[in-house]
């Protein structure tokens, strides 16, 4: 749930696999979004009817905690591609502003060129100019000029025709000839890049809109039947649905830690992988490297016993007894979260509005002021307190860096988008986990991951 948990991609569900090849977005089951994932859910009079028999009271937990499941699921699964797709449709659009840039320096390059070559045309034509009034031929610029507008220079022996120092300016055009072409050419080839990147990125941003609609449609249901369902099985158990809830949110607390902590493991297997390839790819270049050549022996060797100097000099950088030993191959940094731009729907990206919210909430969770600066300190660490913030590897995501992204549904539908939502999953998912915001930054300056 860190930057270090952030090494290794996590495996993805099948589904989610497909989103990613093909860049459409999976909704299940023709109409699985609209429809309940584990089939019809129970009445008030079903659960009264269960309370009948202790046998009954059990069926009913589990059939409803099943249920409960499954929305959790679901929600977790359409979050999980709805973060994937926005994600792919920013590492798209920031391809496509990047070859937008490309064009836009090529045409100024292809200009300058332009401009350059016809510069030299215009002298070589006052040369000519020049030395008609003078007395002399123009027949050698006229061969010159064609040859530069037919690319056929090489191979003329110029310097035959018009001189020495003509020569020389047909050289420079017809150099300058040969960058504009291949600007030109350069620039039809990147803007015809642009305009595919242009059709995938839009492709990509209505992919993304439909995922996060879906999400959000599934999410609020999942809200309305998981409380009814709660109450419910608060009400076989003898319990309230406060209590169910605490437990749930609990029981999601432990399931994201569980993600965390496999999501380490995969980034330290990663971290180790990356390491061997660099020492393999050192070893082979320093293989490579030409060996210094054998210094031949003098014509008069030295005798195999010299008398040593009275007063020998000390050497002018004397080699230490222990020699340092070599440097360690450096650790490949972990990459910083990316942020996905907010597609139409509203994301806000304010780190000063979410830092001044999650203060506010502190008491609402039993903490103290004194709490703020460790909560502040681990999501600086984490996502720069950005909603949209996004781990490219293991797909976590915005300001607490919840993996699986889909964990903030139990929170609100909005959470995509809004960080009043992730800040209160953050704060729930630290309570349940670590306690308090200092217990949870502690475990994170231990370990690089909370």
């Amino acid at each position: 749930m860190s930057r270090f948990v952030i090494k290794a991609r996590l495996p993805l569900p099948a589904a989610l696999l497909a989103l990613a090849l093909t860049g459409t977005v999976w909704l299940g089951p023709a109409g699985a979004a609209d429809q309940d994932p584990a089939g019809d859910y129970p009445s008030w009079e079903d659960v009264q009817q269960a309370k009948l028999t202790e046998s009954g009271t059990a069926e009913e937990i589990n059939r409803i905690s099943g249920l409960l499941g499954g929305l959790q699921a679901q929600s977790e699964s359409l979050g999980t591609a709805a973060v994937q797709s926005a994600a792919e449709y920013a590492v798209t659009d920031s391809a496509l502003r990047a070859a937008s840039a490309k064009v836009e320096t090529l045409t100024a390059q292809v200009s300058q060129a332009n401009t350059e070559l016809s510069r030299h045309r215009k002298d070589l034509g006052a040369l000519a100019a020049q030395s008609y009034k003078t007395g002399g031929t123009t027949m050698g610029f006229f061969v010159a000029l064609d040859a530069i507008q037919t690319n056929s220079v090489q191979g003329l022996n110029v310097v035959r025709i018009v001189g020495d120092k003509t020569a020389a300016l047909v050289a420079r055009a017809e150099s300058a000839g040969r960058v504009a072409s291949s600007l030109a050419g350069q620039e039809s080839a990147a803007k015809a890049e642009r305009v595919r990147l242009s059709l995938q990125a839009k492709a990509k941003l209505d992919a993304a809109r439909s995922a996060q609609e879906a999400m959000a449609r599934q999410v609020a249901e999942s809200q309305k039947r998981s409380e009814e369902l709660t109450a419910q099985l608060a009400s076989l158990k003898g319990t309230t649905a406060a209590v169910e809830g605490a437990y749930r949110q609990g029981q999601a607390a432990q399931a994201a830690y569980e993600a965390a902590q496999a999501a380490k493991r995969a980034a330290a297997a990663e971290q180790a992988r990356l390491q061997a390839e660099a020492a393999a790819r050192a070893a082979a270049a320093a293989a490579a490297r030409p060996q210094a050549p054998a210094v031949p022996a003098p014509a008069n060797p030295a005798p195999a016993n010299p008398v040593p100097p009275a007063n020998p000099a000390p050497p002018a950088n004397p080699a230490p007894a222990n020699p340092a030993p070599a440097p360690a191959l450096p650790v490949a940094p972990s990459p910083p979260p990316v942020v996905v731009p907010s597609v139409p729907g509203g994301a806000v990206n304010d780190p000063a509005g979410a830092k001044s919210y999650a203060s506010g909430r502190l008491g609402a969770y039993g903490w103290g002021q004194d709490q703020f600066l460790c909560l502040a300190q681990l999501w600086t660490k984490e996502s720069n307190w950005l909603t949209t913030a996004t781990n490219p590897y293991s797909g976590a995501y915005g300001i607490a860096q919840a993996l699986p992204p889909g964990k903030y549904s139990s929170a609100g539908s909005d959470w995509l988008t809004s960080y009043r939502t992730q800040v209160d999953w953050g704060l729930g998912y630290i309570r349940g986990r670590y306690g308090s915001p200092c217990g949870a930054w502690n475990h994170s300056v231990a370990n690089n991951w909370y």
